[in-house]
């Protein structure tokens, strides 16, 4: 029967590869059974034993029925790779379950380690005939099958570690026949690195010593030899307490007396220079086979790394090309720069060294350890290494000199870590990863490496969970590539999770996800981990720069201005003015920026940066600073951005409302309306934040503050948000008066989207509620935006009512502009009342005082109601006037409701002059009305809008579109329960509809 091939590995981190795709096997105990039955492929293994192996000695009393799980999941991830659904056989060929236990079916040639055992065997049986070359070659290839530790990743227990010692000792034993062979070959230099490097894991091994100490006698090394002696017999003493064994003290005195039949003549013969010795090095890691996207960046460096790579601007090729690829932790670099190599190779074809800097980890690796061990991976002696680094990097240099070979140096700490590891001479070229910028290097080429974008992110999900599984839950897989946020890394692990879990719904994980707080636990598979990779580079941060990362994880978005971080960490307590907090924060966010933990996400009108750190980073800035700051610094800190947020945004207010009283918003001069727009979003999550962190007065203080900009700029469902987050955290601490001012907010925002049924209950409990706890002037506040939002509909006895209360407060607390509020809402419910003449003389009064209070938003408010009320009363020309001023201020205000609203009323007065001429008029303000009363989905301005443009067409002789118009404003008016106009609607349409049998209007 056919069967698609599968290649097991196990000589390394497990794993399993079918038709270019590595399969998901799972966790931890799930990859020890599959480990298992790879030892005992195509025989069965009974149950029992496969809880030893997975469990040990303490097995849980669910283990078989667990195992029965794990094997049923393998079963169906090896299922495609048998060719199910293909007539290919089926997952069942591959492991079958019967009365003897588990088995695992692998075909000749399947599995790594049988692949190395047969290749050993032909190696030793050809050294054994005395054919050299066959045997080097036999155990070279089973050599290079090697990636690691037998069954890295894989937990053992007792089970297993007798196989992996056994593996250890096979490889071993085929490492020295390989060296035997070499030797006998005549090649000893090639052997003295990967001997040396055994000889430090294995140093009590007296036979790899014997080997090392030949080939370095034989390529005209004895004192290199002598000196390995040494280090075996210091080693031998130390560990066990005995001298080296016979053979290596008779070959240790062959090398001393020079004994010929070494086979290496003395130093007669002149030494081999390294260059001349030179053989083409390939040291890159194998190739990703999950690759995706990076189309443009793979072009973008291979054009300038390659043989013609050139500057910008440069008109000669530069003599080294140097790309820096650089980006924030997990992004993918490494893969990105393994992919570059591997694509890169026929440009380099005498090699491509690959050098891991270990740059976020542990103790600084420096040029000169580095350098060493580069030349003598590149075959130079130890003796020949130099003693001086500067004198290392001229060897390697000359080395390079005349070749083509690419240098790829990953994971770089600095610029002075790297600068003597760059090739000196053109035809090599150099390839850098780092996570910090590297910008001294001013000659390389520095290449951001961004996120995946949404297509890119996915293909990496359908690669690896499968496109089907995918496509079935799309809402689900949207949150779990939001919540990834184009990071690699974490894509890679969440896709593993799914892969490695069949059984689980795509959902399940996406909801795991979606706590914030918990969502780096949930991005950890096997040795994969976000928390680790950001973690490294965090923990490189000088400690100014780690506590600024902290503070961006109490902020209350990843995204923020450049000042809030200044707030967070401007200690009142600590030394220094605020000038030298701000630079000290100046400084903690460039070194964020050249560690890439933050991005500058764009500049403000005044050139102001904002900032951005991925979503991932701020989760674990946010688990940083829980762990290692106090709570009272932690809530101070935050208080401090909370109050930054508050004062600016009441100073923007005060700007644009009252027009001078405030001062300028701090870090908002100028374009006050594009400051709010483009902190609309902050500032709606500041509320939020503050108000699920428990800071009541800054919520309450924010709530506040925006309530008149959310009326000024439309944001409804801000206005909303906002508004529910302060009446939340009021009800949680239990203050009164904030309830009841929140839900009077909440009323508002209610009452302008026309739900007057809810917002009519919230008002007046809110308003009783002030009313007991003596607060006058927020129920006088209430009072007024409750008479304006019922005057013309229906209660416009309760409407004045409200607004003489008010007026009467508000002049007897001496509060100008809430006595100016007062009258313009006295003066509509007067005017919806038909008592015009009243409403003039009320709002007369209110006009002046808003000029003298110098406040524009008000100023324009009463003017456009006055202009309603002279309208009423037939006034025309100083309804006209009127209005224009009225347009000019919301327009500079950009205040669209009003100004919808006053382009409505000059349409009123054309249509009502009683002159077809004049009516044509009206047309052009009210659609211009309705045009910005239909981007606003604002329905009361719509069904007014509607019904004077049904008025005039009707003036002007056009019944059917006269119809139209007051049908739609009838309707309107109905569904917003507002009766007034309603009934003016329904009047409209009689005068329209003619006794059965006579003409309509027009004659139609």
């Amino acid at each position: 029967m056919a069967h698609t091939r599968v290649e097991f590995k196990v000589l390394g981190p497990l794993a399993a590869v079918a038709d270019g795709r590595v399969l998901p096997l799972g966790g931890p105990k799930q990859r020890t059974l599959l480990a298992m039955l790879l030892v005992n492929a195509n025989t069965a293994v009974s149950g029992e034993r496969l809880c030893d192996a997975v469990w040990g000695e303490a097995p849980p009393a669910s283990a078989q029925a667990n195992i029965r799980s794990y094997a049923a999941v393998l079963r169906r991830v090896l299922s495609p790779a048998a060719g199910a659904g293909s007539g290919q056989g089926s997952g069942e060929e591959r492991l079958s379950q019967g009365n003897g236990g588990y088995r695992l079916q692998v075909f000749p040639g399947e599995a790594d380690l049988h692949r190395f055992e047969v290749l050993a065997a032909r190696g030793r049986a050809a050294l054994a005939a005395g054919e050299h070359r066959a045997a080097a070659d036999a155990l070279e290839e089973a050599l290079a099958l090697w990636r690691g530790s037998p069954f890295e990743g894989v937990a053992h227990h007792d089970a297993l570690l007798g196989e992996v010692a056994r593996l250890e000792e096979a490889r071993l034993t085929a490492f020295e026949d390989h060296a035997e062979a070499r030797l006998a070959l005549g090649e000893p230099r090639e052997l003295i690195g990967p001997l040396r490097a055994e000889t430090a894991r294995y140093p009590l091994r007296e036979s790899l010593w014997a080997k090392l100490m030949t080939a370095q006698y034989r390529s005209q090394q004895p004192g290199d030899a002598l000196q390995s002696y040494a280090l075996a017999r210091t080693a031998l003493r130390d560990e066990l307490g005995i001298d080296p064994g016979d053979a290596l003290r008779k070959l240790h005195h062959a090398i001393l007396t020079r004994d010929p039949e070494l086979g290496a003549p003395p130093a007669a013969q002149q030494p081999v220079r390294p260059a001349d010795a030179w053989q083409p090095t390939v040291q890159v890691p194998s190739d990703d086979a999950d690759f995706v996207g990076r189309s443009r960046l793979l072009e973008r460096v291979s054009t300038l790394i390659g043989p013609s790579g050139r500057r910008p601007g440069s008109t000669t090729p530069c003599a080294v090309p140097v790309v820096i690829l650089t980006g924030l932790p997990g992004v993918g670099k490494t893969a990105l720069a393994t992919r570059l190599a591997h694509h890169l190779r026929a440009d380099f074809p005498d090699g491509r060294l690959f050098l891991h800097l270990d740059g976020t980890r542990g103790p600084q690796r420096t040029p000169g350890a580095i350098l060493a061990n580069l030349l003598l991976s590149l075959g130079v002696p130890g003796s020949s290494v130099p003693e001086a680094t500067e004198d290392r990097a001229a060897l390697y240099r000359s080395l390079l000199a005349d070749r083509k070979v690419l240098v790829l140096l990953d994971d770089a700490r600095d610029e002075a870590q790297i600068r003597m590891l760059l090739p000196g001479t053109p035809g090599s070229a150099a390839l850098v990863t780092s996570r910090a910028r590297l910008a001294g290097l001013t000659d390389a080429h520095l290449i951001d490496v961004d996120p995946f974008d949404d297509e890119e992110s996915q293909d990496l999900l359908r690669r690896i969970v499968g496109p089907q599984r995918l496509a079935a839950e799309p809402e689900a897989t949207g949150r779990i590539l939001a919540a990834c946020a184009g990071l690699p890394l974490a894509l890679r692990v969440a896709a593993a999770r799914l892969a490695g879990r069949p059984d689980w719904q795509v959902r399940r994980l996406a909801d795991r996800l979606a706590d914030e707080r918990g969502v780096l636990a949930e991005l950890t598979v096997g040795d994969l981990a976000v928390r680790t990779c950001v973690a490294a580079s965090y923990h490189g941060l000088a400690p100014d720069a780690a506590r600024a990362f902290r503070a961006i994880g109490l902020l209350p978005a990843p995204e923020f201005p450049g000042w809030a971080l200044s707030a967070a960490l401007a200690d009142p307590a600590a030394p220094g003015t605020g000038t030298g907090h701000e630079l000290a924060a100046d400084r903690a966010t460039d070194a964020l920026i050249d560690a890439n933990l933050v991005q500058i996400e764009s500049l403000t009108g005044q050139r102001q940066p904002r900032y951005r750190m991925h979503d991932l980073l701020h989760a674990y800035a946010a688990e940083r600073a829980l762990a290692d700051e106090p709570e009272s610094w932690r809530r101070a800190a935050v208080a401090r951005v909370l109050d930054g947020w508050l004062a600016r945004v009441r100073a923007a207010g005060d700007q644009l409302i009252r027009r001078g009283t405030g001062g300028h918003a701090p870090g908002a001069a100028g374009d006050l309306v594009g400051w709010l727009e483009s902190e609309r979003t902050s500032l709606v999550t500041a509320v939020g934040f503050a108000a699920g962190a428990g800071y009541g007065p800054q919520t309450a203080g924010l709530a506040a503050a925006l309530e008149d900009v959310c009326h000024l700029r439309n944001w409804w469902d801000e206005w909303e948000h906002v508004a529910r987050a302060a009446l939340d955290r009021a009800t949680a601490d239990g203050d009164p008066v904030a309830v009841a001012v929140a839900q009077g907010s909440l009323a508002r925002a209610c009452a302008v989207r026309g739900r007057v049924d809810d917002a009519l209950t919230r008002y007046a409990g809110a308003i009783a509620q002030l009313d007991a706890l003596g607060e006058q002037h927020h129920a006088a506040r209430l009072r007024i935006h409750r008479s304006f939002a019922i005057a013309d509909r229906g209660m416009a006895e309760l409407a004045h009512g409200d607004a003489a209360s008010a007026a009467a407060v508000m002049n007897r607390l001496g509060d100008k502009h809430g006595h100016v509020m007062a009258l313009r809402s006295l003066g509509f419910a007067l005017s919806c009342q038909g008592r015009d003449a009243e409403a003039v003389a009320a709002l007369e009064p209110a006009v002046a005082t808003a000029e003298r209070l110098g406040h524009p938003l008000a100023l324009a408010d009463v003017l456009q109601l006055l202009a309603w009320a002279e309208i009423g009363r037939g006034r025309a020309e100083r309804a006209a006037r009127h209005l224009h001023r009225a347009l000019a201020e919301y327009r500079a205000l950009r205040h669209r409701p009003g100004e919808a609203y006053a382009l409505l009323a000059l349409g009123r007065m054309h249509a009502e002059t009683g002159s077809p001429g004049q009516a044509a008029w009206a047309l052009a303000p009210l659609g211009q009305a309705a045009a910005i009363f239909a981007e606003l989905g604002e329905r009361r301005g719509e069904a007014l809008t509607a019904l004077w443009l049904g008025s005039t067409h009707a003036a002007l002789g056009d019944g059917d579109r006269a119809v139209t118009g007051l049908t739609t404003a009838l309707n309107g008016f109905r569904s917003l329960r507002m009766p007034f106009w309603a009934a003016r609607a329904r009047q409209e349409l009689d005068r329209l509809r003619p006794p059965a049998g006579t003409a309509g209007p027009g004659g139609r």
